[in-house]
C-alpha cells in the first residue's frame, strides 16, 4: 500500500514540477481556456447569445486570473517549501472558496473541513515536504474551480435580472413602505393592496432580496414564503408590479413567464414542464395559467404559475405562485389563504 501510495505522490510531484515553469504557464493557460469554454457556453445556452459572450468573457477573465496566481504561488512553495505566510494565505482562500460555493452551510462540508485542517496540520508538523506541496496545489486547484463557477453563477443570475428587468420601460417605485400591524396585517399605500399573511408564512420587502429572488417580469413588491431564510422555499408568492400606462395583457403575461420557466428548464433547475387548466374561485382575478413540473433542487412535483389582478389604481399585479401539488385541492391552503385575504382598501 506504501509503495502504491509513494508511487502515486511521486508521479504527481513530478507532473507539478514540469508543468509550473515559466516557459510553460502560457500553454498552461491557454489549455485552462480551451476546456472551460465549451463548459461556460453550454452551461448558458439557455440565454441570448450576446449574454452567453458577456458571461463567458467574465467568467474566463475571473478563472485564467486565479490559475495565473496559483501557478506562481505554487512555484514559490516548491522553491521554499513550509513557507508560513504562503500556507496561511492558501488556507485563508481554501475556506474562502469553501465558504463562497456554500459548502459549508452542511454538516458534512464543515466535517470535511475539520478533517482536511487535521490532516494539513500533521503533514506541517511532520515536514512531509511532497506531500504538503501536493496538498497546497489541490487546495489552489479546487479554489480556483469554487471561486470561477461561482463568479459564473453571480453573471448568470446578474443576466438573468437584467434581461427581464424594466423590459416595459417602467418607471420604479419606492415599494418597501409596507405597513405592517400585528405581524399578519400588510398594506401598502402605492399599491393600494393589502393582504393578511398566512400563519407559518414570512414577508420580505424588496430590499430584503436578493437579485434571484427580483428576477421575473415586472418590478418586485414583495416576497410571501415559507421560510424565514430562505425565500423561494415554497410554497411562495412573488408580486410583480405595473403601472396602468404599461398595458399588461395576458398574452404578454403568458408569453414572459413561459421565457422564464423555459430558463429554468435549461438552467436544470426543473424539469417535465406541462402546462394545466384550472378555475380560480376569487373573481377579482383577471387571468391566471399554471404548470406543473419536477423539482430537481427539491426532488418533488410541485405547481408553479401566476395571476394578474387589477387594483383600484387601474394597476395590475402579477402573483407569481410556487407550491406544492395538493391532490383534490386548487391550491395549498396557505395561498388560498393568501388569496381570500387580499383586500384593495385599508
Amino acid at each position: 500500500m506504501n509503495q502504491i501510495l509513494n508511487k502515486i505522490k511521486n508521479q504527481a510531484s513530478g507532473f507539478f514540477v514540469r508543468f509550473i515553469s515559466p516557459s510553460t504557464t502560457k500553454n498552461l493557460l491557454v489549455l485552462y481556456a480551451i476546456l472551460v469554454i465549451p463548459f461556460f457556453v453550454y452551461h448558458e445556452s439557455h440565454l441570448p447569445w450576446h449574454y452567453v459572450l458577456v458571461l463567458c468573457l467574465v467568467s474566463l477573465f475571473v478563472g485564467l486570473l486565479i490559475t495565473y496566481i496559483s501557478l506562481y504561488i505554487i512555484q514559490l512553495y516548491w522553491r521554499e517549501t513550509f513557507h508560513p505566510l504562503v500556507e496561511i494565505g492558501v488556507l485563508i482562500l481554501f475556506i474562502f472558496a469553501l465558504w463562497l460555493a456554500e459548502v459549508l452551510m452542511f454538516e458534512a462540508g464543515t466535517v470535511f473541513l475539520f478533517i482536511f485542517v487535521i490532516i494539513a496540520f500533521f503533514i506541517r508538523i511532520l515536514q512531509l515536504t511532497e506531500y504538503a506541496r501536493l496538498l497546497l496545489a489541490f487546495c489552489l486547484v479546487a479554489s480556483n474551480a469554487f471561486i470561477s463557477f461561482k463568479a459564473l453563477q453571480g453573471a448568470e443570475v446578474l443576466s438573468a435580472y437584467l434581461l427581464f428587468k424594466n423590459k416595459y420601460q417602467i418607471e420604479e417605485k419606492n415599494l418597501n413602505n409596507w405597513v405592517i400591524t400585528n405581524e399578519k396585517e400588510h398594506w401598502n399605500e402605492e399599491l393600494q393592496f393589502g393582504f393578511t399573511l398566512p400563519e407559518g408564512m414570512f414577508f420580505y420587502k424588496p430590499d430584503d432580496l436578493t437579485l434571484e429572488n427580483k428576477t421575473g417580469v415586472g418590478q418586485i413588491a414583495g416576497l410571501l414564503s415559507f421560510s424565514d431564510h430562505d425565500a423561494e422555499r415554497y410554497p411562495f408568492v412573488r408580486i410583480f408590479y405595473f403601472p396602468d400606462y404599461v398595458g399588461f395583457q395576458k398574452e404578454q403575461a403568458i408569453q414572459e413567464f413561459s421565457e422564464f420557466l423555459k430558463i429554468q428548464v435549461s438552467k436544470g433547475d426543473i424539469e417535465d414542464l406541462q402546462e394545466i387548466q384550472q378555475k380560480e374561485i376569487e373573481e377579482f382575478i383577471l387571468v391566471s395559467k399554471f404548470w406543473t413540473f419536477y423539482d430537481l433542487l427539491r426532488p418533488r412535483y410541485s405547481k408553479t404559475g401566476f395571476m394578474i389582478i387589477e387594483t383600484n389604481n387601474h394597476d395590475k399585479l402579477l402573483l407569481h405562485i410556487t407550491e406544492n401539488l395538493e391532490k383534490g385541492e386548487i391550491h395549498e391552503s396557505v395561498i388560498r389563504e393568501f388569496l381570500a385575504s387580499i383586500r384593495f382598501r385599508n
